[in-house]
């Protein structure tokens, strides 16, 4: 078993990042010099994303380091378009230029079809091109609750590599071991996860931040996320796709070697996801295989709406979905992917809708 550093960023992000490799071996550990490293940030909207100056100090610790080359790499939901505009609002573009690296929008990339190892659920996967002319994977994920999976650290951050329909598709055959075959294909060599801005509440994206200004360091995907859950204050019952992982490669947690701080000294209770208190009452979700970006636009759209709304309205997601309950529900089609039926009152449009967009609607 390998170690797992936790960092405190005080002392300032690339000082600490610096502290938390060498706590674990050292960058020598897991990069060798002349080879071509991709690093794999969550960049999935305009918050929540992983810290720029993060991934600026670990460019330079590389550019020291004598690598090979440096790519960055990351699809984001919705389309090629809307990963170009993460792109250049999060900075990242501009960071890119700084340093002279590639800043590859996987969702424009070639299809690589290749056989998961130890199948749960699929038993190929769709890959962007690129990650298999690289030597290594960095992989740089946002510690973030999540509506679907309990938490998204390192293991669900590799959902950035896949291409096509491939992150729907996960949602078909079941998220949490579809994440499992996906990161027992794919293995990063180094994970860090960032908790200098973390996201409660709702997640993926939009909703409440909390600064930890911790960093979490190791070499293997759920030693790093298995600390990370306890920092978070989560059971390992809560978090299927890490559970199943660790069932399924014979992880021994206790001889995981904690260096750095204790977790009871910086453990941080996250507030987990209500979808109660998020899903107006008078509104009922009919979804079938609609992946997490629908799903995410659905419940941030839900913050748009106003107090006096319908109290009998059913949404149905995803392209697999069939009329549901009540004969006098305002049925909505939310998404592109909810196939037009003669059923629906209205369509919210979008890949997926932009939040306003259901508010809109019903407003109409």
């Amino acid at each position: 078993m390998g170690k797992v550093s936790i960092v405190r960023t005080n002392e300032g992000i690339k000082s600490s990042l610096q502290k938390a490799l060498d706590l674990i071996g050292g960058l020598e550990n897991y990069i060798c010099r002349d080879e071509r490293v991709m690093l794999k940030p969550n960049l999935n909207g305009t918050e929540g994303i992983t810290n720029i100056e993060l991934v600026e100090a670990l460019i330079q610790l590389l550019l020291d380091f004598k690598v090979k080359k440096i790519v960055i790499a990351e699809s984001t939901f919705g389309d090629q378009q809307m990963t170009d505009m993460c792109f250049n609002k999060s900075g990242y573009v501009e960071l890119a230029k700084k340093y002279g690296i590639n800043l590859i929008n996987l969702n424009k990339s070639e299809i690589v079809e290749v056989k998961v190892r130890k199948p749960l659920a699929l038993e190929k996967l769709k890959i962007a091109r690129e990650v298999f002319e690289v030597d290594k994977i960095i992989n740089i994920p946002v510690m973030k609750v999540h509506y679907a999976t309990g938490i998204t650290l390192a293991l669900k951050n590799l959902k950035g590599l896949l291409v096509g329909d491939e992150k729907k598709h996960f949602h078909e055959v079941g998220l949490d071991k579809a994440i499992v075959d996906l990161n027992n294909t794919i293995k990063p060599r180094l994970n860090i996860i960032d908790c200098i801005s973390c996201m409660e509440r709702m997640g993926p994206k939009g909703w409440d931040i909390v600064s930890l200004n911790l960093l979490v360091a190791g070499g293997d995907c759920a030693e790093v996320d298995y600390v990370g859950s306890l920092l978070m204050g989560y059971e390992l019952e809560e978090v299927k796709h890490l559970k199943y992982y660790i069932e399924e490669n014979k992880i021994d947690l206790g001889k995981i070697e904690l260096v750095g701080e204790s977790i009871e000294d910086v453990k941080y209770g996250f507030k987990k996801v209500e979808m109660e208190n998020i899903i107006p009452s008078g509104f009922k979700i009919y979804s079938k295989n609609a992946c997490s970006s629908c799903m995410n636009a659905l419940l941030l759209s839900c913050q748009f709406l106003e107090k006096d709304l319908p109290d009998n309205v059913e949404i149905y997601l995803g392209s697999m979905v069939k009329e549901g309950g009540s004969s006098d529900a305002v049925k909505i089609a939310f998404g592109n992917c909810c196939k037009s039926g003669a059923f629906f009152d209205r369509i919210v449009k979008g890949c997926p809708p932009y939040p306003f967009m259901l508010k809109n609607v019903l407003e109409k």
